[in-house]
């Protein structure tokens, strides 16, 4: 790993001994984290000497017993020299050593007294470092996949990060802006799912599952595990799905089903899929260590990830227009800089309108204590199951699904009430609008293909019956359904 320049504690030491540097590595790890560089014995060819290689290998192991602690040490150059460089993560908690808590600052190693261990300690509770924000120790910089990472920052493919030092620290410094390396050069758990070809190996359950029910829950009568970088986990995962799960065949006979193919109304659309996935896998709780799951049944696809939105949050909360609330603020923010989310809140929206200009049902959305499902359903007349649980994938729980969306039922029944009826373009409309309300009439008429005059009668006959308003003007405003 290259040595990179940090305003995180650097302490220097001519060699390691082993009472004041652990005193060093406590107080460091308190500040913070950081880096303690000694001085490295090597020839003149530049070969490592026994005492420094002995050294390489004893340190992590007397820090991880001492500190329970999990440090780097790399052999590195430091200012035209070779150094041992150990990269310090920073501590979940104040650590102590020996009963001693320590805390590195101004280039002095301090005594915590119980005034100032408070104050520590209370710091650390407000700051409350994000899963996305905790640092690999075990990877650094030349362990990701460069074609990613020289996809976000902007640096020549052909870059080599041992020759052109220059390059590599403008680097390391757009990948800690972002929040996917630290201070030291080390990779948090936001690069490491990004950036890297394998997180899986650092990041327990950073895969997708996915398996083929049949008809009924249970054990899967057959499934695949997706591996890669977040990124390659999408597109891999969706690939899968529509070549291998819901291949495009014609539907079996009554009562009966291929592996792997849908029936009735057929593959819900690969644009709402690809959204949902991307959606589970930037808003999962990776702390929860549970992969990502897919469900094929013959008549349903569900998307199952452990991770929601604000408990506030209702499913109808969910399905409105809302601001983003991401798990993941670095991970989303860096998707959104490669122009792969907007980072806007529309997700949901996107699928739900997807499906509506396919043609195939609306998918159910369900928010439990953890967990978000999104299921697509592929019969119109076929029951939904609706409780998952982490030791059996599905257990079927049978939930009618109601024949029309809520917003189209209120409609029929307000205009009952008021003496007329509404037209069949009328409640498709309707249902559009309740996806998006800046949806203009020239885009609902070209995905519905009927005129925009038609589509302007339906908003005035929806507005006359009290089931949208106008927010804001003709030109920059939008439609609210009531």
């Amino acid at each position: 790993m290259l040595p990179s320049e940090s305003s995180l504690p650097i302490a220097r030491r001519a060699t390691w001994r082993d009472t004041e540097c652990l005193e060093l590595v406590c107080g460091i790890a308190n500040a913070g984290g950081g880096r303690l560089i000694l001085d490295a014995d090597v020839d003149s060819r530049g070969a490592v000497k026994r005492r420094t290689s002995r050294l390489m290998k004893t340190i992590p192991g007397l820090i991880a017993q001492s500190l329970n602690l999990t440090c780097a040490v790399e052999l590195v150059l430091d200012s035209g020299r070779f150094c041992l460089e150990v990269v310090i993560p920073p501590a979940n908690d104040p650590i102590s050593f020996r009963g001693i808590f320590f805390f590195y600052k101004d280039g002095e190693n301090h005594i915590l007294d119980d005034e100032a261990l408070d104050r520590l300690m209370q710091r650390d509770m407000e700051a409350d470092v994000k899963w996305e924000q905790r640092p690999v120790v075990q990877a650094s910089l030349d362990d990701l996949n460069m074609g990613l990472v020289t996809r976000f920052t902007g640096a020549a493919r052909d870059t080599d990060l041992t020759v052109d030092l220059d390059e590599a620290s403008a680097i390391e410094q757009t990948l800690r802006h972002a929040g996917l390396m630290t201070g030291v050069g080390t990779p948090t758990n936001a690069g490491i799912l990004l950036l890297h070809n394998r997180p899986h190996q650092y990041i327990p359950g950073a895969t997708v599952r996915i398996g083929f029910f049949g008809s009924h829950g249970g054990t899967p009568i057959y499934e695949d595990e997706v591996f890669g970088s977040l990124i390659e986990q999408v597109h891999s995962t969706v690939e899968l799905l529509f070549e291998k799960y819901l291949p495009e065949e014609e539907p079996a006979p009554h009562g009966t089903y291929r592996l792997g193919t849908a029936g009735g109304h057929g593959r819900p659309p690969r644009d709402a899929v690809h959204e949902a996935v991307l959606n589970a896998l930037a808003h999962k709780n990776y702390d929860s260590g549970a992969p990502v799951q897919v469900s094929v049944f013959t008549d349903r696809l569900c998307i199952d990830n452990v991770g929601r939105p604000p408990r506030t949050w209702t499913v109808g909360a969910l399905l409105g227009r809302h601001t983003s609330r991401p798990n993941n603020p670095n991970l989303v923010a860096a998707l959104r800089s490669l122009g792969i989310i907007d980072g806007w809140g529309n997700g949901v929206s996107r699928i739900r309108m997807s499906c509506m200009e396919a043609g195939t049902p609306e998918p159910i959305f369900e928010l439990r204590d953890d967990e978000t499902m999104v299921c697509f359903p592929m019969d119109s007349d076929s029951l939904l199951t609706a409780s998952i649980t982490h030791a059996n994938a599905i257990n079927a729980a049978p939930v009618a699904r109601p024949d029309l969306p809520e917003v189209q039922q209120t409609a029929r029944a307000r205009a009952t009430q008021q003496d007329t009826s509404l037209t069949l373009n009328d409640e498709k409309v309707l249902a559009m609008l309740d996806i998006d309300g800046r949806l203009t009439a020239p885009r609902i008429a070209k995905n519905l293909n009927i005129s925009e005059s038609t589509v302007r009668r339906s908003f005035r006959r929806l507005r006359d019956l009290g089931l949208i308003a106008r927010v804001g003007s003709d030109k920059s405003g939008f439609w609210q359904v009531q």
